[in-house]
């Protein structure tokens, strides 16, 4: 099952919906260096973040639309003093760090003007702090390990590039490049993919050489090929995808040649 699905058997479905879009908008603009627009979409994702929890230890929340209560420290011990026996994540640990995600999203100058201006290091906090609550309610949520829950959740983004066609099922790359960065641009725009299913794609008919090509990635820490396949786009490997991507978006679509 897909994390979405995962996530709404436990917790309301307008909830996690709203909850997942915010936490992508953070990752895709993070990715792009939008500094700015990375950590104003933190207050949305604590907006639903805080009613999950609101969910799980009250047994409802509050109506999207509807104003949440002023997230104070008095809004802190209400959750911490929740009864039937919660788990210390919903009660005391996840409820402290989207009261400091939503300080920095405040007391910046990212929503109001303040001395401090976005930055990457306030948006890296940002970014991992909602990557590490969305893990949490998901382990909650399926009883996944955490090495596994790493990998649904690093599932979760679908960048939209101008560079791909996808239809029935299929993604192509529509520039004319190599083989290597098609791999990053496609591991980019849908993370966690399998080397068969980048193989299809790109529609490069040797297997022993495409392997060849994965091997020299990993070895240069651009992308994860783990043992069972799958492969993963690094940090490193973001950063080159998105020179890629500017470097080709302004060109037009050559006709691809046949891979061997």
């Amino acid at each position: 099952m897909t994390p979405a699905t995962l996530l709404k058997g436990s917790y309301p479905p307008e909830v996690v919906e709203a909850l997942l879009a915010a936490y992508v908008e953070i990752e895709s603009n993070y990715a792009l260096r939008k500094w700015k627009a990375s950590e104003l979409d933190a207050g949305h994702f604590v907006e639903a973040a805080r009613r999950v929890i609101e969910f799980k230890l009250f047994g409802s929340y509050t109506p999207i639309g509807t104003d949440l209560p002023k997230f104070t420290d008095g809004e802190l011990k209400r959750y911490e003093q929740a009864s039937g026996g919660h788990d210390d994540e919903f009660r005391i640990l996840i409820p402290r760090v989207l009261k400091s995600i939503y300080g920095i999203r405040n007391k910046r100058n990212v929503a109001h003007i303040g001395v401090v201006s976005p930055n990457e290091m306030d948006a890296t906090l940002i970014l991992y702090s909602t990557k590490w609550v969305l893990a949490e309610f998901l382990r909650q949520a399926s009883g996944m390990s955490l090495p596994d829950v790493q990998k649904a959740v690093d599932t979760i983004i679908e960048r939209r590039l101008s560079l791909l066609w996808k239809h029935n099922g299929l993604t192509r790359v529509l520039h004319d490049i190599g083989t290597r960065e098609q791999v990053l641009v496609l591991l980019y725009d849908e993370n966690g993919q399998t080397a068969e299913r980048l193989q299809t794609a790109i529609e490069y008919k040797n297997g022993t050489n495409f392997r060849k090509i994965l091997a020299r990635l990993h070895s240069a820490r651009l992308i994860e090929h783990a043992s069972d396949g799958t492969c993963t786009i690094s940090p490193s490997g973001v950063i080159e995808a998105e020179g890629i991507i500017r470097d080709v978006t302004d060109k037009p679509a050559a006709k691809k040649k046949a891979r061997r």
